[in-house]
């Protein structure tokens, strides 16, 4: 008895420690833990999806941004177990509070999409002979809704010009940041995707990607691709020009 007393008052030490150092996850806003969200594998896949369904979840992270706990709060019952499975897997770049790591809990969300459309043949990636005749485009259009319009290029020296609706910004990045870029377009078979994948709806934005690299050129176009069977592969390719160019940092209203 005396045994058992003693570990309540141990746990609830604990508990109060925990509390005040701060131990409480703060709340996120939405947006903010997106951004943080380190993996880009946020859906499953099914062949009898409708357009734009998905799981709402509650996450909770610890100081590190591994995640200790995930459960749906709307979503369908089927896909349920499926969608925490692949939330517990999810890691998050810390998140910061007064300089501090801290505890987090937010809503995050995992998509319902339709089974991925295959790639027809398997153009070869060119080689590099000539950085000069590298350039890498993604250009994001205004849509109904906050959409932030910009255009951003890469050039092969890592010449990097971003243009959006607070003027033009430049900078460079190292030829390794642009080798790994390179190999997310590989990675995707770039070359050898449909041209473009579009949903028959209105108000949205528009994703365009491209690369040249010595007079081979490709571009892909995402209306809301993903609603059609668009390969996960071409948001990576968009999400790692931004990554690679820092476009996130431009698109802050503080900047």
């Amino acid at each position: 008895m005396k045994a058992a007393f003693q570990f309540a008052v141990l746990a609830l030490l604990l508990d109060t420690a925990n509390f005040a150092d701060g131990q409480t996850p703060i709340e996120i806003p939405g947006r903010e833990a997106r951004a943080h969200r380190i993996s880009r594998a946020d859906f499953v896949r099914t062949p009898h999806a409708g357009l734009f369904q998905g799981l709402q979840m509650r996450i909770e992270v610890d100081r590190s941004g591994a995640v200790t706990s995930a459960k749906v709060t709307e979503g369908p019952e089927e896909f349920r177990d499926a969608a925490v499975a692949l939330a517990k897997s999810w890691p998050y770049r810390p998140f910061d509070r007064n300089g501090q790591s801290v505890p987090a809990t937010f809503t995050d969300f995992v998509l319902i999409l339709p089974l991925e459309l295959g790639v027809r043949g398997h153009e070869p990636f060119p080689a590099v002979r000539d950085w000069a005749g590298v350039k890498v485009t993604l250009e994001r259009t205004a849509c109904f809704g906050s959409c932030s319009p910009y255009r951003v290029q890469i050039d092969g020296d890592g010449t990097v010009v971003f243009n959006g609706t607070a003027g033009e910004r430049r900078s460079r990045i190292s030829r390794e940041a642009l080798l790994d870029l390179l190999e997310v377009f590989r990675k995707a078979n770039y070359f050898s995707l449909d041209r473009a994948y579009r949903l028959g709806a209105t108000d949205l934005p528009t994703y365009t990607t491209s690369i040249v690299i010595d007079g081979h050129s490709m571009s892909v176009c995402d209306y809301a691709g993903l609603q059609v069977g668009m390969p996960a592969s071409v948001r990576d390719v968009e999400d790692a020009i931004d990554e690679a160019a820092g476009t996130r940092d431009w698109l802050r209203p503080d900047r």
